[in-house]
């Protein structure tokens, strides 16, 4: 029957549909006719009434001890509507304030900080490699160390930036002006007083910021952090701009 469809569609089940359909058709009546219309066992129809009551669907009044029960108007049937919408806007509030939350826990976890140490040349090369996956850095401090501690893997490493077309600005030392050094580094490039020099360089790529000690023993400090990485380049802009050409 389309009205037992359509109350299924609201949230009845068959059972309750037909036994609430059985009492608009009987009137106020004891549980036995709607035994005999449903053809359910008496102790089913006692459940399925106590479920409608509890819908508001079905009231009931006692008679000489006995009780009768009738269907409720059927524009009651909007109040099970009404909650219904009631609780779908409760589960909306309650998953705005999850999704925010969880959002907040996304977050944290894209800023995660890590940081990792790199000890001798094999390590620091590593570190190097890592570079290369990305297409742009900047590198601040460069004063030819690199070169003198790593020879040949320096023109090697800045080979395979030229051929991955990796962009580089650089802000180095005076003092590798018009050497190798400056000719073979691809990019852009500015220099800072050499008084101003250290055995330290520091390279920003993608969400990392690598930090090399040039000794004769090289290590290398790499942090991934968004937040650090956006903080040495908004540095990196402020020298940029006091280095000259």
């Amino acid at each position: 029957m389309d009205e037992e469809i359509a109350l299924e569609q609201l949230g009845l089940t068959r059972i309750e549909a037909e036994v609430y359909i059985a009492l608009l058709k009987i009137g106020s009546t004891t549980t036995g006719p709607l035994v005999k219309a449903s053809e359910l066992h008496r102790a089913t129809v006692y459940d399925v009434l106590k479920r409608l009551m509890e819908k508001g669907l079905v009231n009931y009044i006692i008679k000489e001890k006995t009780k009768y029960f009738e269907a409720t108007a059927p524009e009651h049937l909007l109040d099970i509507v009404q909650e219904q919408k009631n609780n779908i806007e409760k589960k909306e509030k309650i998953a705005k304030t999850a999704i925010e939350k969880l959002e907040k826990i996304k977050q944290l976890a894209k800023q995660k900080q890590t940081a990792h140490i790199f000890a001798g040349k094999r390590g620091v090369k590593t570190v190097f490699d890592d570079i290369l996956k990305y297409k742009e850095n900047w590198v601040i401090g460069s004063s030819g160390k690199f070169k003198e501690i790593l020879g040949p893997y320096f023109f090697q490493f800045q080979n395979r930036k030229k051929q991955l077309k990796i962009h580089t600005k650089l802000i180095a030392s005076e003092r590798v002006k018009g050497t190798d050094i400056e000719t073979t580094v691809p990019g852009e490039r500015m220099f800072i007083p050499k008084e101003y020099e250290s055995p330290i360089s520091t390279i920003i790529y993608g969400n990392k910021v690598a930090t090399f000690i040039w000794l004769e023993n090289p290590m290398a400090f790499l942090i991934e952090s968004e937040e650090a990485a956006d903080s040495y380049r908004n540095y990196f802009s402020m020298l940029w701009k006091t280095a000259k050409p």
